[in-house]
């Protein structure tokens, strides 16, 4: 009887703690095997209870006890795996919590120095705050120096003056060791020093470390340098998520020591082109000097010869002039005929001579622009006196009906009666048999726009660029056979120009050419700042 009570008190104290365990195994959210487990004991504890119950009589007390020790051993194995379990998962989430925590300080800190371009700035952020986030606490960073092709310390935290100047000259002396280091480029985890590799005891005496990751710094897949963090406490050893954290770093370092150095290389680039270019502009500047004196020089020569030759030119005219007209006594036929010729030729050279005097004293700005507001209509039609029996002769129409009456120009007079003669007779020259001219004029704002348009060969794409310079003569059939100075374009260039003008081509091959040209359709308004330029 007394066994029996002895019996009851044991399962019942066991079927509690079953009931215990099983809440405390919810509650912690254990794995499914381990609740099953502790649901299983229960049950077994139970059934042990009512077999005892209803047969106990019939079976000896010794299998009972037996079932009972057996039972308590199976209690006692589960539990041993659910304290085991815990710790697992504790350290587990401890790992993870450690990782987390790297990885947002790995972030914030790669935000920070994303803007920093100089490697100092960027290794000076590696401090022991940083390095301690990370799980670490000692930390170094050793980087190939490009000029001197050699291993150097660049970055030590927490590190005495002394350990700092020990580990460089050990980085010296252990040279080959880092090198190879370099040419394995891969991460590197020891956590427990292995007394029987010399290069894991030798970094471990090197470093002051008894647990460390080495990780390569690469650039362009190519190793430039190695981090390696680690503790000294044997307490506090590295782990594979350490090993992922300093390869992340690494590889951060790696491409902001590429970006610095593509930088210093787009920099200097920038300063060479800066400093080029000034240099080019002061040469430009100096040949731009030395071109305008050349040209004023040039201009002075021009307006001087073609001075000096008006005069003497002046009198072969007169004299030829007499001599036709017979002032002098009649002239025979065939000395009448070259009178003629001198004549013509000189009336060609005197035009000549004063295109270039009349260029040369624009270009100088000797020349003065008597300015009034001058009707367009106006201006047309007293050129068309000159030009129209040559456009007779060739029967060529020319139609100024698109040219408002009331539209004007601010301008001098004579030159711009020059502009039209000079467009005008080319288009005349150009102009087939039976062609057309037309002359067409429109207000744009304060300007006045004039097109001279014929329906001639046009002109060749290869000599558009070059119509406007002097002496240039477009090669064709029609400048073959009519001779001419190629100054008429050059300046009537020069004339819009010192009106504030403008003047283009549009030109269509076999079709016809269009000149135009735009000068100020009134008299510009003086601004009170623009008289205290002038004052």
């Amino acid at each position: 009887m007394q066994n029996e009570r002895l019996i009851n008190i044991i399962t019942r104290t066991l079927i509690w703690l079953s009931l215990a365990m099983f809440l405390f195994s919810w509650a912690l959210n254990l794995s499914l095997r381990i609740t099953g487990g502790t649901i299983g004991i229960a049950c077994l504890i139970s059934l042990s209870y009512i077999f005892h119950k209803e047969r106990f009589k019939k079976e000896n007390m010794k299998n009972s006890i037996s079932v009972l020790k057996n039972a308590y051993n199976e209690l006692d194995n589960q539990a041993k795996l659910m304290a085991q379990t815990d710790l697992e998962l504790n350290k587990t989430q401890e790992e993870l919590d450690k990782k987390i925590t790297g990885l947002y300080t790995l972030h914030e800190w790669g935000n920070k120095t994303s803007q920093k371009l100089s490697i100092n700035e960027l290794l000076n952020s590696l401090d022991s705050n940083f390095v301690s986030e990370l799980g670490f606490k000692k930390a170094l960073i050793i980087i190939v120096d490009e000029e001197k092709k050699e291993l150097q310390l660049k970055k030590s935290v927490n590190y005495s003056q002394q350990q700092i100047s020990t580990i460089e000259k050990q980085i010296e002396k252990e040279n080959k060791l880092f090198t190879k280091l370099l040419s394995k480029a891969n991460t590197i985890l020891v956590n427990t020093i292995n007394e029987k590799d010399p290069v894991q005891k030798k970094l471990s005496e090197i470093c002051n470390l008894n647990s460390f990751v080495i990780a390569p710094i690469l650039q362009q897949d190519i190793a430039t340098g190695i981090v390696i963090m680690g503790n000294e406490s044997p307490y506090n050893r590295v782990t594979e998520g350490d090993s992922e954290l300093v390869s992340i770093l690494a590889s951060q370092i790696g491409i902001s020591i590429q970006n610095s150095a593509l930088y210093e290389q787009l920099w200097q680039s920038h300063q060479d082109l800066e400093k080029s270019v000034k240099q080019r502009t002061k040469e430009l500047a100096e040949a731009n000097k030395e071109l305008k004196q050349l040209n004023k020089t040039k201009s002075d020569f021009v307006s001087s010869v073609t001075h000096e030759l008006r005069t003497p030119l002046t009198s072969i005219k007169g004299f030829s002039s007499i001599l036709i007209e017979g002032r002098l006594g009649k002239v025979p036929p065939k000395q009448l005929e070259r009178l003629k010729k001198i004549r013509k030729h000189s009336t060609n050279l005197a035009r000549l001579i004063n295109n270039l005097l009349d260029i040369s004293r624009i270009e100088s700005g000797r020349i003065e622009m008597q300015k009034e507001e001058i009707p367009i209509k106006n201006a047309f039609r007293n050129v068309m006196e000159i030009i129209q029996p040559q456009a007779d002769a060739k029967d060529i129409k020319v139609n100024n009906n698109f040219i408002p009456p009331d539209l004007t120009i601010w301008a001098d007079e004579t030159h711009i009666n020059r502009v039209f003669t000079n467009l005008l007779g080319n288009a005349v020259k150009f102009t087939p048999q039976n062609g057309q001219i037309k002359v067409t004029a429109e207000k744009k704002g304060d300007f006045s726009e004039i097109s001279v348009s014929d329906n001639g060969p046009g002109i060749p794409e290869k000599d558009l660029d070059n119509i406007f310079e002097e002496f240039y003569r477009s090669e064709n059939e029609i400048n073959a056979k009519e001779k001419g100075s190629g100054l008429g374009l050059s300046l009537v260039k020069r004339i819009i120009e010192a009106h504030d003008g403008k003047i283009w081509v549009e030109n269509q091959l076999n079709k016809g050419t269009s000149f135009t040209f735009k000068l100020p359709n009134k008299q510009k308004e003086s601004k009170p700042e623009d008289i205290y330029k002038e004052n």
